[in-house]
């Protein structure tokens, strides 16, 4: 596993490596970067474990992976975790975790913190179209000045911006690619 720093239009910046090849972290299946316990900086990362368990790594920087807070034990459910993503979905400045399951049902857990998940919202029920969603981001794309902006890419390329979504519901929806 490696850090690029400083990534830009100047590249990937420099690269260190976090974990050696054939570390614990081949197991890792999704990591998501967010502010669950960080008062500034994006500095915090989510990982689900291949077994189903869910950690949080807070303080992560160039060379250390900071601090894990184990959120779940390894479990069956959280298997079924496909995509994470993280944002300001509440309007709070600690961000909470949104999570698309193989069923295509989209959860929020809002207040996410090391201290464990936050209040599951449901986004919407199992959904055959979003169990074609294969990468889920969010960022800060509008004017809300909020890390919201819910970007999905299709399995067929199409890619779509769900601009200020919220804790519970999607944002409006807008294609920045079409379909190949």
């Amino acid at each position: 596993m490696t850090l690029h720093a400083d990534v830009g239009s100047n590249g990937l910046g420099s690269i260190t490596e976090m974990a050696p090849s054939g570390s614990v972290w081949s197991h890792a299946t999704q990591i998501a970067a967010g502010r669950f316990n960080a008062a500034t900086f994006v500095t915090d990362l989510m990982v689900r474990w291949s077994d189903g368990e869910l950690s949080l790594y807070t303080n992560v920087g160039a060379g250390t992976l900071g601090q894990e807070y184990k959120l779940k034990d390894p479990n069956s459910a959280w298997k079924d975790a496909t995509l994470l993503t993280a944002g300001q979905y509440s309007g709070n400045q600690k961000w909470d975790l949104m999570v698309r399951w193989t069923s295509g049902a989209l959860n929020n857990y809002v207040g996410t913190t090391t201290a464990g998940l936050g209040s599951e919202q449901p986004v919407h029920g199992p959904n055959k179209t979003w169990t074609h969603s294969v990468v889920m981001t969010t960022g800060n794309y509008t004017g809300d000045s909020l890390t919201n902006d819910l970007v999905i890419r299709w399995s067929d390329g199409e890619t779509t911006m769900y601009r200020d979504t919220r804790t519970n519901s999607l944002g409006t929806e807008h294609m920045l690619v079409p379909p190949a």
